[in-house]
């Protein structure tokens, strides 16, 4: 049975996207499910066998994949092939080979493998759920805009207004432009603007994975695209980390947040300055 850390609600959730972890000093490795729910399933890893981290996966000193699925559960890919030695680029959901192949996590934890080995071998742009990549069609080059969804598959988005090269600061699952204007991904794949939310200075934004602070107020992105302010950040406080779906304040309280928009209060049983590693974008 898991054995469940988290209690207060501050607002409802019915369904979330976000799946992370929190690994500590001692090697307890605590994970998060789509509702922002806390878990100490008894998973074991020691930090500095910890190579690297993303959303909902980390990569151990033998090259072994572990995933977070939408329950909290973690697997340890022991049957998988190993990953690659170098990892050119993550996020919340993938990784890139230093040849250009792409891997994809799914919502329940499985990994999927790009067709093509040296499709994205020039990352112009990360984000936590995307890229801009350089395309090629023919002898003719451009640039993409890549989204992997919550199935774990890569989809090809054009973006009608879009610039691409205007794109100047990401985060999870949205991206703000030099015009001003935030653009939000949903988990299915389709990119919207937010123009009619006002502009954003991608510069200022303090960012997590689907949520970032901005104008005095924590916005969060739904899974469904919608860009939401659900909280103060004078009531908040001090944020001192930014995790995928959660933040720590400075006073040592842990906030989690589901794509849903639901943001939580979290009673964690240890101190912020046990925490070693988290996940993050």
């Amino acid at each position: 049975m898991k054995r469940l850390l988290v209690a207060m609600a501050i607002l409802t959730s019915t369904f979330a996207f976000s799946q992370s972890m929190l690994v500590m000093k001692n090697g307890k490795v605590l994970t998060i499910d789509e509702q922002g729910m806390i878990y100490d399933l008894g998973n074991f890893l020691l930090p500095y066998q910890v190579k690297q981290m993303g959303g909902r996966f980390l990569v151990d000193e033998n090259r072994k994949l572990r995933t977070v699925d939408r329950n909290g559960l973690m697997y340890s890919k022991e049957t998988e092939d190993k990953v690659p030695v170098n990892i050119e680029y993550f996020g919340e959901n993938y990784f890139i080979s230093k040849f250009g192949k792409m891997f994809t996590i799914d919502e329940q934890g499985f990994l999927f493998k790009a067709e093509k080995e040296r499709e994205f071998r020039n990352i112009k742009i990360k984000g936590g759920s995307f890229v801009v990549a350089e395309k090629r069609v023919g002898r003719e080059k451009s640039s993409a805009l890549f989204v992997v969804t919550n199935l774990g598959k890569i989809v090809e988005v054009n973006v009608p207004g879009l610039n691409l090269e205007q794109i100047n600061h990401t985060g999870g699952n949205y991206f703000t432009t030099t015009k001003g204007i935030l653009y939000t991904i949903s988990a299915d794949g389709f990119v919207y603007s937010k123009v009619d939310m006002g502009k954003f200075n991608g510069k200022e934004l303090k960012k997590g994975g689907n949520f970032f602070t901005a104008k005095g107020s924590l916005y969060s992105v739904s899974q469904n695209g919608l860009l939401m302010s659900v909280a103060s950040t004078a009531d908040l406080g001090t944020i001192k980390f930014f995790g995928t779906n959660f933040f720590l304040t400075l006073d040592g309280r842990l906030f989690t947040i589901s794509t849903s928009g639901a943001i939580r209060n979290v009673p964690l049983d240890y101190k912020l300055s046990n925490i070693s590693l988290f996940s993050h974008i």
